[in-house]
């Protein structure tokens, strides 16, 4: 079973340019692997029960390379991408990131999807205990996270922390924070996930579906964000010192349910 994560090469020169790898996008397998360890054993020591050229979707806003037959748990629709462009007519819905992912799903491709929300990141800290034990060892006061498409916009800040580093040291630097701003979804949604206060800048690249599907999902329909990185800053800074949990009108139990351990089938079985 293939767990989908977008890493494409960068446009100019494909063959001979480094992938993207921005951190978020990767998060998917990870999570993953993770999953199944925890309902079944090592990983490597399964085989997948799905036949033909299946993909699980998971982490980030890849609705779009979705094909028939698919497994989707987690994922959303990005919205820069047309209509035209997302091909599959039959998918196997677990989960999705928010509700605003489950009615484009139901009013434009009429599938079917349960009200499971939430990003499978969300479910890191119970799956690497060693995330939560990082967060209590505070050595950045704070942290500016971009999204890949606006580095430029930040990048003079002091504070300023590429997410196209490698995975591990992006969660450990989140982790280790006191506070997290950026147009980084995924860097606010670990941040949230450990307790450390976490404010969103709205994104000039990106279109806003995916923010606000995402706050949808885990209970805040009025989240909308920071117009400007000063006011993010302030807000998160003040929270430094009084954290609150920003996942309070979320559960991960119908999410963490969700997951589709079906598709692998443990050594005993075989």
């Amino acid at each position: 079973m293939n767990a989908f994560a977008w890493n494409p090469r960068r446009k100019r020169l494909p063959y001979l340019r480094p992938r993207h790898n921005n951190f978020g996008d990767l998060l998917g397998p990870l999570v993953v692997r993770l999953m199944v360890e925890k309902a079944l054993g090592r990983s490597d020591q399964l085989r997948a029960t799905a036949t033909g050229d299946r993909t699980l979707l998971t982490v980030g806003s890849v609705m779009h390379f979705a094909q028939d037959g698919d497994v989707v748990w987690g994922t959303g629709v990005n919205g820069k991408v047309r209509l035209d462009e997302h091909l599959f007519s039959d998918l196997s819905v677990r989960a999705v990131r928010g509700p605003r992912t489950r009615r484009w799903l139901m009013e434009h491709k009429s599938i079917e999807a349960p009200e499971v929300y939430g990003d499978p990141a969300l479910l890191l800290p119970s799956l690497r205990p060693d995330l939560v034990a990082a967060a209590q060892q505070k050595s950045h006061s704070l942290t500016v996270i971009p999204n890949m498409n606006e580095m430029s916009r930040y990048r003079k800040h002091p504070a300023f922390f590429s997410p196209r580093r490698a995975v591990e040291r992006v969660l450990l630097r989140i982790a280790r924070s006191e506070a997290v701003v950026g147009s980084s979804l995924h860097a606010v949604i670990l941040a949230e996930a450990l307790g450390v206060p976490a404010a969103l800048v709205r994104s000039q690249a990106e279109a806003p579906l995916k923010y606000a599907d995402y706050f949808e999902g885990t209970g805040r329909p009025d989240t909308v964000g920071f117009d400007d990185l000063d006011s993010a800053i302030n807000w998160a800074s003040s929270h430094a010192s009084r954290p609150t949990d920003q996942l309070a009108g979320w559960d991960s139990t119908a999410l963490s349910s969700a997951f589709p351990v079906d598709l692998w089938t443990p050594p005993s079985s075989r």
